[in-house]
This record gives structure tokens, sequence and C-alpha cells, in this order.
């Protein structure tokens, strides 16, 4: 049996069996599991092949934001307007939800 095999049996013993704490979760946790027999780069190798994994895995998107400045609570909101057509046959007909955000505390 060649070494990719024994890593890819290894990999798969952790990653679907649920009584192991590194069933389904991400590269940190699987390679604690494994712990220094594999590689972290062969680990997120083999994770970019399992589509639960990519599928569910978080894009981190920063970009620039201008800086606020505020005195104090309730003197700037942000709002932002959903569209929620496709719900609502569920919510008594409303098709839009309008949501405000106070600035300074972003309590909504």
């Amino acid at each position: 049996m060649n070494e990719d095999k024994m890593v890819e049996n290894s990999l798969e013993k952790f990653y679907k069996n649920l009584e192991e704490p590194a069933s389904f979760a991400g590269l940190n946790a699987l390679s604690r599991a494994v712990g220094n027999r594999i590689k972290t780069k062969d680990i997120k190798k083999w994770l970019e092949t399992k589509e639960s994994y990519t599928l569910h895995k978080s894009v981190r998107r920063n970009f620039k934001r201008n800086r606020v400045i505020v005195g104090g609570i309730d003197e700037q909101f942000q709002a932002d307007l959903l569209d929620m057509q496709f719900l609502s046959k569920f919510n008594s007909g409303y098709k839009y939800l309008l949501t405000c955000i106070d600035v300074f505390s972003k309590f909504s």
C-alpha cells in the first residue's frame, strides 16, 4: 500500500467517524486529531477534495471601511432593505424587511 493511500485511509477514519472529535471538522481540528503523523499541507490538500468541507467553508472578504464618528447613542443609524419575496407566502404577504442598526452601540 503506497503512502498516499495510507494517508487517505487514516484521514477518512478520523473525518467520517462521528465518534471522533474531528469528524467533519476543519483543518486545525483534523490536524490535532491525527497528530504529527500527517503533514498539514497533505491534510489541507485532502480536505479540498471533500465536498462537505469545500461546500461549507466560509469565504473571508476583507474590504476597507469608512471611519464613522458618532457622538452618542441614537444619533446615527444604518438601514438596509431585505428582499424577502420568496418567503412572502409564509409572512402574511410581507415582501420586504427594513433593518436599522444604531452605529454607536451596534444595537438593532
